[in-house]
């Protein structure tokens, strides 16, 4: 039987799509070229340990997480609230004033928060929480005139250039796969009131959990597996074996740079155009914790590769085997050091922070996300595409067409969804 929809595509955002349109009783099939669900939002097994792709975390607050996700199934672990950082070789707290407010304090009275910073911290949050709540924050809207980066915002703000140094950029430098902080503010605002009111946290077992709990969803058969398409058009794909597949729509729901080579032009070249930005992971096996907590490190050190350190097994069950720990650090950027010369360098970093202990850890894999996230700089958000049709019988989503986060993913898969269904 011919579907009604082909989605290409098995992310986040095509389950997204895929589930708005089964429920409203469309036949739906979905096209994955590997052998899992899940895109970039994987977590594969090596020697027992669960190690995501890439450094990633769920929050809890998001929008979409609510409305898609059965968050007591997912058995979450929670990261403690603020972060470790590390500086000039030494170790220190960064606190949620809300959550932890005495050790806050104690950061204000011993000088490594200025009251002035902390002072504006608190209005940040409290204007970013109003816009969210209000309606009036939307990372997804791009308004050219008035789009500035997340440094511009910050500085803009009065934040000093230490508090910025110190702060916004070890931890979101981390989020946004990028340090100069060229991401666009709306997208800064939306992650900085996810943060203040919800909890950054790891399912157990692994990301993956999120994906696979989406696919159970839809009906038995929807996502065929090890499926490439090669070309596709408005009600149409072509896969490598050559097979034509035809549906009355079809909806692109790759990544932004996969989508470029898809789709015809002028829609392809243009997401071609947008750039992606890539992200290194070490993975360690360790008898035991260097932080014995729930707490993400984020990195200060202007000469170091570490981006940030955390240890999911101290977070949830189901990273480790029983009685062993797992260690993630999450490499910067621009580090270009061939994979055994990183992970030395990566052990002797350690060892500032943990003394001898990192270099008994024993190197599991890397992992190279070469296409982690799209970049959101405000001159990239003006190539995104206006609206998921592009023309009769052909759409896209993902989180290149919205903002770059999982809700954002989820999101556009199901704006997407509800567009087609709205022109039957």
């Amino acid at each position: 039987m011919q579907p009604d929809v082909i989605i290409v595509g098995a992310g986040l955002a095509g389950l997204s799509c895929a589930r708005e349109l089964s429920r409203e009783g469309r036949q739906v099939l979905v096209l994955e070229s590997s052998a899992c669900v899940g895109g970039r939002v994987a977590t594969e097994e090596v020697d027992g340990f669960r190690i995501d792709r890439g450094f990633q975390v769920y929050n809890d607050a998001y929008p979409e997480g609510h409305r898609q996700f059965d968050h007591h199934a997912l058995s979450c672990g929670y990261f403690e609230p603020g972060a470790l950082l590390s500086q000039q070789g030494r170790l220190r707290s960064l606190c949620d004033p809300w959550r932890q407010p005495f050790a806050a304090l104690r950061s204000v009275c011993d000088g490594s928060i200025g009251l002035l910073d902390g002072l504006r911290t608190a209005r940040l949050r409290s204007e970013a929480i109003h816009l969210f709540r209000s309606g009036a924050l939307d990372p997804d809207v791009v308004t050219q005139e008035f789009e500035k980066s997340t440094m511009d915002e910050l500085v803009e703000r009065g934040f000093t250039e230490s508090f910025i140094q110190t702060f916004f950029i070890p931890f979101f430098g981390g989020v946004f796969l990028e340090r100069r902080l060229e991401t666009a503010s709306p997208v800064f605002l939306f992650n900085f009131a996810m943060f203040a009111l919800g909890r950054a946290c790891l399912p157990r077992g692994g990301m993956s959990a999120l994906p696979h709990q989406m696919v159970n969803y839809l009906p038995q058969d929807t996502v065929k597996f090890n499926s490439c398409v090669s070309k596709a058009g408005p009600g149409w794909v072509r896969l490598h074996s050559g097979e034509e597949k035809k549906a009355r729509c079809v909806v692109i729901a790759t990544g932004g740079v996969a989508a470029g080579h898809l789709l015809p032009p002028p829609f392809g070249n243009t997401m071609a155009m947008r750039q992606d930005k890539s992200t290194r992971l070490i993975a360690f096996a360790a008898q035991q914790s260097p932080l014995n907590r729930p707490v993400l490190l984020v990195s200060a050190e202007k000469e170091g590769v570490i981006d940030n350190l955390s240890v999911p097994s101290d977070v949830v069950a189901g990273y480790a085997p029983q009685g062993q720990t797992l260690i993630t650090i999450s490499i910067r950027h621009d580090c270009d050091l061939h994979e055994q010369d990183l992970v030395e360098r990566v052990r002797k970093e350690a060892c500032v922070w943990f003394g001898p202990q990192p270099l008994s850890w024993r190197h599991l894999t890397t992992v190279d996300v070469r296409h982690a996230l799209p970049d959101e700089s405000p001159a990239a958000r003006l190539k995104r595409p206006e609206s998921p049709k592009l023309v009769d019988g052909l759409f896209v989503c993902g989180d290149h067409c919205r903002s770059a986060s999982i809700n954002g993913a989820l999101k556009s898969g199901r704006l997407c969804a509800q567009q087609i269904l709205a022109g039957d």
